[in-house]
């Protein structure tokens, strides 16, 4: 006989972060397409600050990459950001965290394109990454988390907006992903400690 935990029940094995797992193939498929249609670094078949009604666009340049070093930095920030903020809200808060983020990064991306015309696309799930990396900052401070880990998010976090700083790196998109991010985190935290 095996004791019973109380509260939400723990996922293991393969389930585990299954989430995260599902959104990183998701993106590399939108690369294998990239790949197979030579699309990688093509600004013309890529978001490039107009929509001309194609909508979905807001959503899914972030399965886009500009290329190969783009596509594993991303990928590899979301396997560990996202397994973080998964294992602490669960897979559907987590995936709501990432998804309004990307919306949130492209609106931005696309008012700053607006006021200030550039030449280039959009793409790259670093304004998901961002969003959950806020959330997890939020998640650490509210759980009085582990300095280390908190020290690590900081240094990310400084780290990729350095990294905005570089030619043809939008920061609009990075600050959109904090913008979706954050303020869910709050929103979601809270409810969730009121349950």
């Amino acid at each position: 006989m095996s004791a019973r935990r109380t509260g939400s029940p723990s996922r293991t094995g393969v389930f585990q972060n299954s989430g995260t797992f599902l959104l990183i193939l998701a993106i590399a498929a939108g690369f294998g397409i990239e790949i197979a249609t030579n699309s990688v670094g093509n600004d013309d078949a890529l978001l490039n600050g107009q929509l001309r009604g194609e909508v979905w666009r807001f959503a899914t340049y972030s399965f886009l990459h500009f290329n190969w070093l783009h596509f594993l930095l991303n990928v590899g920030l979301l396997l560990w950001i996202g397994r973080i903020v998964e294992q602490q809200l669960g897979t559907g808060r987590g995936a709501l965290i990432y998804f309004v983020s990307v919306i949130c990064s492209a609106a931005v991306i696309l008012l700053v394109h607006n006021l200030h015309p550039k030449e280039g696309a959009t793409v790259g799930a670093s304004g998901g990454v961002f969003g959950l990396l806020g959330a997890a900052l939020i998640i650490s401070y509210r759980q009085n988390g582990h300095d280390r880990l908190r020290r690590s998010l900081w240094i990310v976090l400084a780290a990729g907006f350095g990294v905005s700083l570089l030619p043809d790196i939008s920061m609009a998109g990075h600050i959109g992903g904090i913008i979706g991010g954050v303020p869910l985190a709050l929103l979601v935290k809270a409810r969730r400690n009121e349950n």
